[in-house]
């Protein structure tokens, strides 16, 4: 195990219209944001055998978008146990806190395709980390004013596409596939979460420490 360290892991997922996961993709990442190790796999007998999800967009698109990233090698297909490995390994190389944005909405999709996030022993909810440091910020409020980022409710957009826009204004519109997400969206809203100067106290009076601990907290 590497020491002295703070490694992280981001899991996305793109999920089909039965709650299942299609698309996984995960990054380990170090306080740099350097990208450790990744993993994008499409799910054996659910990619292919069951519509996307319908705020993907139209699925049989949605399918051929993925069938083209098969194509480039940007893409593999392979098995949950696959998966799980991968992320044995990498626990045990480098014991990562788990994070997604809104990771009880990950958690419970991969648990219904038997991939298993419950082996990382640290965690937190990046969506509500982001609520608790940006989303509160007067020049975000600027941000979703001048972009038109609001809920259908008229509330002000707490969507990771906007978050990370709002901290890299040079990201496109997020490609709702799943490690381009989580490498290049949510690891930005991630770096700037805990480089905050004061991060730490924030987190904590949200209520981080909790689950099940505020050791990632600590300054690496």
């Amino acid at each position: 195990m590497k020491f002295g360290k703070h490694y992280y892991i981001i899991v996305d997922v793109e999920t089909t219209g039965d709650d299942r996961v299609a698309d996984f993709g995960a990054v380990v990442v170090d306080r740099k944001g350097d990208i450790i190790a990744s993993l994008g796999i499409l799910v054996e007998g659910i990619f292919g055998n069951a519509d996307f999800h319908w705020a993907l967009g139209n699925p049989k698109l949605t399918k051929k978008k993925y069938d083209g990233m098969l194509a480039t090698g940007q893409r593999a297909i392979a098995t949950p146990a696959y998966i799980n490995n991968w992320l044995r390994e990498v626990n045990a190389t480098y014991s990562p806190i788990l994070t997604a944005y809104n990771i009880g909405f990950d958690w419970g999709k991969c648990r219904n395709t038997d991939i298993d996030l419950g082996m990382f022993s640290q965690r937190f909810d990046l969506m509500m980390a982001a609520k608790a440091m940006i989303t509160n910020l007067d020049d975000y409020a600027t941000a979703c004013h001048d972009n038109d980022w609001f809920t259908a409710g008229g509330k002000l957009s707490a969507k990771a596409d906007h978050v990370a826009r709002f901290i890299d204004s040079t990201l496109p519109i997020e490609p709702h596939t799943a490690l381009e997400d989580a490498r290049d969206y949510e690891n930005a809203i991630l770096q700037f979460i805990i480089h905050h100067p004061t991060s730490r106290q924030q987190l904590l009076d949200a209520g981080m420490a909790k689950n099940p601990s505020a050791k990632w907290m600590l300054g690496a």
